[in-house]
């Protein structure tokens, strides 16, 4: 596994001495470094990479929520001496925090988790492969589970989005939600069901979906979190 990955730090000798850490590790290559964090976001309309090394000690506000808005935590990890940075790190769901400064053998825990956790196209269950079959614009549809992105609320109707087409459905959430496997599907607001199996990504308010941001109720997080762990 090879990743190219962008260090932002705004203190000069931080900064080298994390790259100069980082080169030892054979799996990463440095594609580019910043002092602050609009040269930052400027690059990043340009190009992409794999992983963002991010000391958000400058412009903290700007830095989290451009890391939320653009469900980009899977991307990311803090390096900070502020303990309050590990707290809002694990709020966003950003992949690790490190207390400055970190060793090498620390920062290769993080490297081990990333290939963890790295996303990789899952087997359909013979459960995903079943169809659905619902009324729309007066005849029978067949939907398969497994091309369901989400389901959304809409008065006496629902809206069921998959890649292909949107389906409004004449439903409650409560009646489609009991014809569908509840181990795939969640409820993660009273207006929307999510397929589990396109999350990329949450934070403490949103579920970011492959092309989707989603809101994450209050009364839903320690639900969704305990079955987000519980499966992955």
């Amino acid at each position: 596994m090879k990743l190219n990955y962008l260090l932002l730090d705004p203190n000069d000798v931080a900064r080298l001495q994390v790259k100069q850490r980082l080169k030892e590790i054979p799996e990463l290559t440095l594609l580019n470094e910043f002092s602050n964090f609009n040269d930052l976001k400027s690059f990043l309309q340009r190009e992409s990479t794999d992983l963002m090394i991010m000391d958000p000690s400058e412009n903290e506000d700007r830095i989290f929520n451009f890391i939320e808005q653009n469900g980009i935590q899977n991307k990311v990890i803090f390096t900070s001496k502020k303990s309050k940075h590990a707290v809002k790190g694990f709020e966003l769901g950003v992949l690790d925090f490190l207390q400055k400064p970190f060793t090498l053998n620390r920062f290769e825990v993080t490297i081990d988790r990333i290939k963890d956790n790295e996303i990789a196209s899952k087997p359909i269950t013979q459960e995903l492969k079943k169809n659905l079959e619902v009324k729309c614009n007066l005849k029978i549809e067949k939907i398969s589970l497994s091309s369901i992105q989400w389901i959304e609320a809409m008065g006496d109707y629902i809206k069921i989005v998959t890649p292909q087409k949107k389906y409004i459905v004449l439903s409650s959430m409560k009646g489609i939600q009991e014809r569908i496997p509840d181990n795939y599907f969640f409820r993660c607001h009273k207006s929307y069901i999510i397929n589990t199996e396109e999350v990329a990504n949450f934070s403490q308010n949103t579920i970011f979906l492959n092309n989707k941001s989603i809101p994450l109720s209050r009364s839903k997080r320690k639900v969704f979190r305990e079955f987000w762990s519980s499966r992955y």
